[in-house]
């Protein structure tokens, strides 16, 4: 395991317009991996528009092009079913952070970065990525494929990245 990078924070905010798994709702949970590892929401019951505002945190060795979010619905005596699936470039938010730190952004709010729904990334809608006080934030909302509609909200956040060596 290499030396550490930084932390990578995703807050699952919300979901919107998930799709009924069940007889009239459906109990739904989210998943996120980045690479080996993987964290989850709680689940939340008969609800197709579900709020989490819940944390999730992964530990940052080596830059990591793509986030992968699964959401599925929980069932009591069989096999949990899907509710479909997103995946995001984040090599967007690397960049921005490693540019705010050769720029030496620091205080107040700054725009770094607009990022568009493209084959690269499962974007419901355009993306801004900021920097904040010195963190670097993205605020995304995924459209999930697989299944005929459905989006969940996502605030994702930088921490902690070493600083860039001066050029020479």
């Amino acid at each position: 395991m290499g030396e550490p990078l930084g932390l990578l924070k995703v807050t699952v905010v919300r979901g919107r317009r998930l799709v009924i798994r069940d007889f009239k709702s459906s109990d739904p949970y989210v998943i996120i991996k980045l690479r080996n590892q993987t964290a989850k929401t709680r689940v939340i019951n008969s609800c197709l528009n579900p709020v989490w505002n819940e944390d999730l945190s992964f530990s940052l060795t080596e830059a990591v092009e793509t986030m992968h979010l699964q959401v599925f619905d929980k069932d009591r005596f069989k096999p949990d079913d899907k509710m479909g699936h997103a995946h995001l470039s984040l090599q967007p938010l690397f960049s921005a952070a490693r540019l705010t730190q050769i720029l030496g952004v620091s205080s107040g709010e700054t725009t770094l970065r607009k990022v568009v729904p493209s084959n690269e990334n499962c974007l419901a809608v355009e993306s801004t990525i900021s920097c904040i006080d010195g963190e670097v934030m993205q605020d995304v909302w995924l459209r999930l494929c697989g299944v005929e509609s459905g989006e969940i909200e996502l605030k994702i956040k930088l921490i902690n990245l070493p600083p860039v060596a001066p050029a020479r």
